[in-house]
């Protein structure tokens, strides 16, 4: 029996357990506790709870969160702010955590610097015109040591009852695993990357030639580089506005 369906028997209904969002943010959890990186961005960081799990984990120090919506970080920020504790008995180390408005077609100097950068159901809300700048923005201008990027797999909606075409309205697209594999080939190695493919959300007993529920793509730059970098347009002058900017010390 898979762990990760509570049902038994396959009935036509998946539900996933844990939920599938939460095994999205365990994956980048598990990630950090094994590279432990310093400096997190969570590029569509929406109401910020990937951005709160990860606040507890002792190797961060920055922490920085970008979306194109406002409000919805605004709602949801206070779940950043320092409890009482935090000044009652502080941690050795010190966490600041930022948050941007602003879209991920654009570049911006706060975004340098970072050892990891995640986009967690991201890509597929995008226009085409955004996507096509996406990889340069992130992989050419950021650079970060690794980048995670998970996305629905296309062929694993004709499990999920109430699907015809994309699982939410606002997606623009759902790529199979030869799309998303074919894209973060290509991207991986015109800003000299390795990836490797893995997800979350098991198929029911049977139905594993659909794949992953959730598809995801692990990037980790090369060091030394192979070959030579990717020349990038200059950043526009404050493309992102700072929403909010918390300090546990």
């Amino acid at each position: 029996m898979d762990k990760n369906l509570e049902d038994e028997q396959f009935t036509g209904v998946i539900k996933f357990m844990p939920p599938l969002y939460k095994q999205r943010y365990e994956f980048v959890k598990d990630l950090v506790r094994k590279y432990k990186p310093k400096r997190v961005a969570d590029l569509g960081c929406a109401d910020c709870t990937l951005l709160w799990m990860l606040k507890f984990c002792s190797c961060i120090e920055v922490l920085a969160g970008l979306d194109i919506c406002a409000t919805v970080m605004k709602e949801k920020m206070h779940r950043l702010t320092p409890l009482p504790a935090d000044y009652l008995d502080p941690s050795e180390r010190s966490l600041t955590v930022t948050l941007h408005q602003g879209s991920v077609a654009h570049k911006d100097s706060c975004m340098l610097g970072f050892d990891l950068v995640t986009c967690i159901e991201l890509i597929e809300h995008l226009q085409e015109a955004e996507v096509e700048k996406f990889p340069e923005v992130v992989f050419g201008f950021m650079a970060p040591s690794m980048v995670v990027i998970s996305t629905p797999n296309a062929e694993f909606n004709t499990l999920l009852p109430g699907v015809t075409i994309f699982r939410h309205p606002d997606h623009k697209f759902e790529w199979d695993r030869a799309q998303f594999q074919s894209w973060a080939q290509d991207t991986a190695k015109r800003y000299d990357y390795s990836v490797e493919f893995t997800g979350v959300g098991n198929p029911p007993a049977g139905m594993e030639d659909v794949g992953f529920c959730t598809q995801i793509g692990v990037f980790v730059k090369k060091y030394p580089q192979t070959r030579e970098p990717v020349k990038c347009e200059k950043p526009n002058e404050a493309a992102y506005k700072t929403v909010s900017t918390l300090s546990f010390i």
